[in-house]
């Protein structure tokens, strides 16, 4: 904790503490408060906010933000208009019930913005326990902003249970597991002493009188039972009779920490009188524990504050500032589970008469024990209003509650649904199991179809391709002839589902189905033509898949912003048929527009789109910075076929770049945390990349076994564009290498037919490299180098140009011919260097020495293309995150508005832009803006 004070006050961190209840994690934050109180290291008192999750609390949107962030409203007017607008909707303080959905991140960076202003004053404490029962939508909103903690002076500490699901959190953000206290340590505490006082944070002094001394011994058997737990050692303690704590009767070890817990509070519980146990319940059950909501709340039970007395006694429930509160916050469960049914009826009761709003719909809803059509109206006006709030978590436990209490079942199958949309945009993975609970409710076709579309898009996004696929078209099935729009729109989404599923001839024939269901005019028939067009180009039916992308350009393009997903496929298809800088066009626009409106939900995508292209084109220091941030969204939105995608477009530029243990970790763990999911275009990626990395240090056997499986997916899949993934020169040159002269001869003419088809100049350089490795005489060689080159001029790929290069230097000097070699390997090594592509680089080097010449920068050639090829060294030095903040700074971006577009704080940007300029040796904006300019990087 003091390395986290100390860390925040610097420029920001971030730091869950999870373990079992009672472990000391609420004592280790009481212990950050005072630090943060008296300051750290002789800085001056840190500003404070905390609040802790109440269970009653997780059903009410932004409830936990609010605590936070309300007592600093005023500086909400100084954020920008749309993150103050998405802020305050949160938050119920402005916005018109009619309006649509604010945006949930552009809320997100403005709750960031108000901590970074207020580190501008003075550092920043920010404490929350009981993470796991705060909000779904606030919890979101906190991991947003502690992944994003790097120039702030901000600290940010979470509690939260071991047993709460938190693997998400634990991954995210620096975490530390809670352990027990040593022997010595519990010694210490049962002793009574002030510092074991303070190690535990529990119970206060009058429970040291009523401890009896305890003998070595059974201190060895509590230390057992606790597991070194402060809470439960102390609890269970206090319970010992004189014998046990003699050591002359043995203490009987429970089943579990837990019921050891329960049975201790459970008796100090049941000697309660009657109202006490009645208002404890009430107290239970609210929301709030101020004294005056709670007073009302009890007088309509019809007790009074005095009831609760005897529990505050018993220690059992303390004083806090404005009321009263559990001692510690597992009693509320216990008292609620404990209670008889009729109490807790009661209580919700009580507590609805006195409150408005969603609350009384969940009080209303939890008193009420069947189904009730009154209340399930209330709910869904609750979970409307969440919402409208973009607290979409909350919103889908309101619509799916309100379904528990609707008696209609046509009518609980269309609150089904919402609660799984609103499910599926919250990142919620009950989504699912409520789609399914919906389709066998509903005997209509029509929502039968709605159900089962949205559940193949859950699927699809899920990585469970093949089951997203059937769902999608046995929904347009059923409602092909009523509604062939919603028809039309459901094959176009099984098509994405299929490609990814490695079934290109499915995704091609749904694809020509879709088209076939949509109007002339309709805009649906632009999303048609459009995915036609990719599975064609996939397929290797360029001409046609051309023909379609033209089309569908001609019919009007959608919106880049509600289409993203659209013009990502658009863009990548282009960049398939080598139309790179249309391609290219298109990402930019759906890039530049999802930042603008803080639309997320596909972005990890089509920035890794983007980053495959530019990988191609020879930009890998702008691909490392696209892929890099691709990968972070498709983690934090939970996107298991983008995070494949991205980690295999990563392990490819580290093929090439030469990185091998990075490149062997990214495949490792795209196949552990992807998968089992069954995501049929996986394998074949990512033996691609294994085989280009062997290839690339020389490993020619296990390159050409990789690459042969590589082949046999291409092959099984339909993928007939050798440009999908462009392995099969690969797998050629390792098989000569390798000495396999005939298999490699095979494959040659496998690419040759897959160049003729398609008509792809890189695909005709490729084979044509290959022929001239495979040349026996000079002449020969030089005929297919030549012809090789000659393709390479009509597209862009420096990296295959110098390949080609090197390969034609290679047979020059073996057939005696050193002074031939030296101008290709001269420019095959300077695009190499330029590019960062260390193991080719260092082959042509050996080579170039070896045919006696010295290392010298060529021009570039025809193929050798742009970008950043002569700035490769300069920008390599960039973090990815720098390289992104310096494109939107040569943009024309200013500090305020690239942080918004990046979803960083301006401070970060910023720090960010010192590091670049001292990187880059550049002085200003114009500087930074000219530098990437010219490496082809601004558009």
């Amino acid at each position: 904790m003091d390395d986290l004070l100390v860390a925040g006050g610097a420029g920001g961190a971030a730091l869950l503490l999870w373990g079992e209840p009672g472990i000391g994690k609420t004592a280790l934050l009481d212990y950050a408060a005072e630090r943060a109180a008296a300051g750290t290291a002789g800085s001056a008192p840190a500003t404070l906010l905390r609040a802790r999750g109440i269970e009653t609390e997780t059903v009410l949107p932004f409830a936990t933000l609010g605590d936070l962030l309300m007592p600093y409203a005023s500086l909400f007017r100084e954020l920008p208009g749309a993150q103050r607008a998405a802020l305050e909707s949160c938050l119920a303080l402005g916005g018109d019930p009619a309006d649509p959905p604010g945006n949930p991140y552009a809320a997100c960076m403005g709750a960031l913005n108000v901590l970074a202003a207020l580190g501008d004053e003075r550092p920043v404490v920010v404490l929350v326990d009981d993470l796991h029962w705060v909000d779904p939508s606030s919890q979101r909103v906190l991991l947003f902003i502690a992944r994003r903690l790097s120039s702030e002076r901000v600290a940010l500490a979470l509690g939260s249970r071991e047993d709460h699901g938190e693997s998400g959190p634990r991954r995210s953000i620096p975490a530390v597991q809670v352990g027990g206290l040593t022997a010595e340590e519990c010694a210490e505490l049962l002793a009574g002493t002030r510092a074991g006082a303070a190690v535990a944070g529990l119970r206060g002094a009058g429970d040291a009188a009523r401890r009896p001394g305890v003998a070595p011994s059974v201190l060895a058997d509590l230390v057992r039972i606790s597991g070194g737990n402060p809470l439960a050692l102390r609890e269970i303690a206090s319970g010992l009779t004189e014998e046990q704590a003699r050591g002359e009767r043995p203490l009987l070890d429970p089943p579990s920490l837990g019921s050891h817990l329960e049975r201790a509070w459970a008796t100090r519980i049941d000697a309660l009188p009657d109202p006490a146990r009645r208002a404890l319940v009430v107290l239970a059950a609210g929301r709030s524990t101020a004294a005056g909501p709670l007073r009302k709340a009890l007088e309509a039970a019809g007790l009074s504050l005095d009831a609760l007395a005897p529990a505050e006694e018993d220690g059992l429930i303390t004083a806090t500032a404005d009321g009263l509160d559990f001692h510690h916050p597992v009693l509320r469960a216990l008292v609620l589970g404990r209670a008889p049914l009729a109490l807790r009826y009661a209580a919700f009761q009580a507590l609805a008469e006195v409150s408005t709003g969603p609350l009384h719909a969940w009080y209303r809803a939890s008193a009420t024990p069947g189904p009730d059509e009154d209340t399930a109206a209330a709910l869904a006006e609750a979970a409307l209003e969440a919402r409208r709030r973009s607290a979409f978590g909350e919103a889908a436990l309101a619509w799916r509650r309100a379904a528990d209490l609707t008696p209609d079942p046509a009518a609980r199958a269309g609150r089904l649904l919402n609660a799984a949309s609103d499910a599926l945009l919250s990142g919620s993975p009950a989504g699912p199991q409520w789609c399914e609970e919906a389709v066998r409710i509903t005997p209509d076709p029509a929502m039968r179809a709605a159900i089962q579309g949205l559940l193949g898009r859950m699927y699809t996004w899920k990585g469970e391709t093949a089951q997203a696929y059937g769902l999608l078209v046995n929904a347009a099935d059923a409602v092909r002839d009523s509604d062939p729009t919603r028809a039309c729109l459901l094959l176009a989404e099984a098509t994405a589902a299929a490609r990814l599923d490695g079934h290109v001839p499915a995704a091609v024939r749904v694809a020509e189905e879709s088209l076939a269901l949509a109007s002339e005019s309709g805009p649906e028939r632009w999303y048609s033509l459009t995915l036609l067009g990719g599975a064609l180009v996939m397929a290797g039916r360029t001409a046609e898949g051309r023909a379609m992308l033209e089309s569908a350009d001609r019919h009007g393009a959608g919106d880049p912003v509600r289409d993203q997903q659209v013009y990502a496929i658009a863009g990548q298809a282009w960049s398939r048929v080598e139309e790179f800088t249309r391609g290219r066009g298109l990402l930019n626009t759906a890039v530049e527009s999802a930042r603008r409106h803080s639309a997320v939900g596909v972005l990890g995508f089509t920035l890794a789109v983007r980053g495959e292209l530019e990988t191609r084109i020879g930009q890998w220091a702008s691909a490392r910075g696209d892929l890099t941030e691709a990968l972070r969204w498709a983690e934090e939105l939970g996107q298991l076929t983008c995070v494949s995608y991205a980690l295999y477009c990563l392990a490819r530029l580290e093929a090439l770049r030469g990185d091998r243990v990075e490149c062997e970790e990214h495949v490792a763990r795209a196949r552990r945390e992807c998968g089992a999911y069954g995501i049929g275009c996986q394998e074949f990626h990512m033996t691609a990349v294994l085989g280009l990395s062997a290839l690339a240090y020389g490993d020619h056997e296990a390159a050409a076994d990789q690459l042969e499986q590589t082949l046999s997916l291409a092959v099984e899949q339909g993928i007939g564009n050798p440009e999908v993934v462009p392995f099969a020169a690969d797998l050629a040159e390792a098989h000569v290498r390798a000495g396999n002269a005939a298999r490699a001869g095979e494959v040659v003419v496998w690419l040759e037919e897959r160049a003729r088809e398609t008509g792809l100049a890189s695909a005709e350089a490729a084979a044509a490299r290959v022929r001239g490795l495979l040349a026996g005489t000079p002449e020969e060689a030089e005929a297919c180098f030549g012809a090789a080159l000659k393709a390479h001029g009509r597209t862009t790929g420096p990296f295959d140009w110098a390949r080609t290069l090197l390969c034609e230097a290679e047979v020059l000097r073996r057939h005696r011919r050193p002074a031939a070699a030296r101008a290709p390997l001269s420019s095959a090594l300077a695009c190499f260097e330029r590019l960062g592509a260390v193991p080719w680089a260092r082959r042509a080097a050996s080579e170039l020495a070896a045919a006696g010449g010295l290392p010298t920068t060529a021009p570039s050639g025809a193929g050798s293309g742009s970008g950043s090829g002569g700035m490769g060294g300069v920008l390599d030095q960039l973090t990815p995150q720098e390289f992104q903040v310096s494109r939107a700074i040569a943009r024309g971006l200013n500090n305020t508005e690239a942080a918004a577009s990046l979803f960083v704080s301006r401070k970060t940007v910023e720090a960010h832009l010192t590091r670049i300029y001292r990187k880059l040796k550049v002085r200003s904006r114009t500087d930074l803006t000219r530098l990437l300019t010219a490496a082809d990087l601004v558009d």
